[in-house]
């Protein structure tokens, strides 16, 4: 009985993974706007590997923004 209790809760938790990915993807794209210039929106993939979930951003970038140097 524990073990389909175990198979229910991750499988509720992959039937979520699209939502997370569409978070995951607004919250990383102001971010990665501060250091590339870009046109198309970053992708979020995902996929399930045994009991692990494993996320995938991809951002085509035309160019790195120049900064200046970090004092520590």
């Amino acid at each position: 009985m524990e073990k389909r209790i175990d198979e229910l809760l991750i499988n509720d938790k992959f039937a979520n993974l699209q939502q997370v990915a569409e978070i995951l993807k607004e919250e990383v794209t102001p971010l990665a706007r501060n250091f590339l210039l870009f046109d198309k929106e970053p992708v979020v993939r995902f996929k399930k590997v045994e009991n692990k979930f494993i996320f995938d951003i991809e951002i085509e970038a035309d160019r790195v923004k120049s900064f200046g140097i970090r004092l520590i």
